[in-house]
């Protein structure tokens, strides 16, 4: 175990060549029938991950093989979330909604207004209409799942303060619409 922990804090190709020996096929196996990723995938993401791992190994104390190995797996194992969510962003398809699509739309509205059924939506539609501009922004595109860090490109808001701004609109909103739809009543 020291050996090889030396060896990988030289930080030589040397490096890359032990921890494939002693991990990769493992790391591959479980890349391709546990995550069916494709051969070429799998490798990249093995390589991703033994690259990290010699950058990053300075940081950290192990107490025997075991405990290294479980970090290896652990890092691969993110590396694979990592990858999954990427794709499934990708894979992400758009559809234009239009009369075309199905009975959504009423013939004496235009094509940009959607039937609004619901109370609570039509609360929610106004009270998010009231809104500055960069919330609705964040309360928009956090309903699609975007990160926060991708949200302060477009709000120019710091990243790490959009989380508060978040809940707080949020809380709010649900506040407004539930005392409009208790005085409705």
């Amino acid at each position: 175990m020291i050996d090889l922990l030396k060896e990988i804090r030289k930080k030589d190709k040397n490096a890359v060549t032990v921890l494939y020996n002693r991990y990769g096929k493992k790391l591959y196996g479980y890349a391709v029938y546990k995550w069916n990723l494709d051969e070429d995938e799998a490798w990249d993401l093995i390589y991703q991950t033994l690259y990290k791992i010699i950058e990053t190994i300075d940081r950290y104390k192990f107490e025997d093989e075991n405990k290294f190995a479980g970090f290896i797996f652990t890092a691969f194992v993110n590396n694979l979330r990592n990858l999954y969510q990427k794709k499934k962003k990708q894979n992400t398809e758009t559809v234009e909604l239009n009369e075309k699509h199905g009975s959504f739309l009423t013939e004496d509205e235009s094509e940009n207004e959607i039937v609004i059924d619901s109370e609570q939506m039509k609360y929610l539609k106004a009270e998010l209409e009231q809104l500055e501009e960069w919330k609705k922004i964040l309360m928009l595109m956090r309903a699609q799942d975007y990160s926060y860090e991708e949200i302060s490109k477009y709000v120019n808001k710091p990243a790490g303060q959009l989380k508060v701004y978040y809940m707080r609109i949020k809380k709010n909103l649900t506040e407004k619409i539930n005392e409009r739809i208790k005085n409705s009543k």
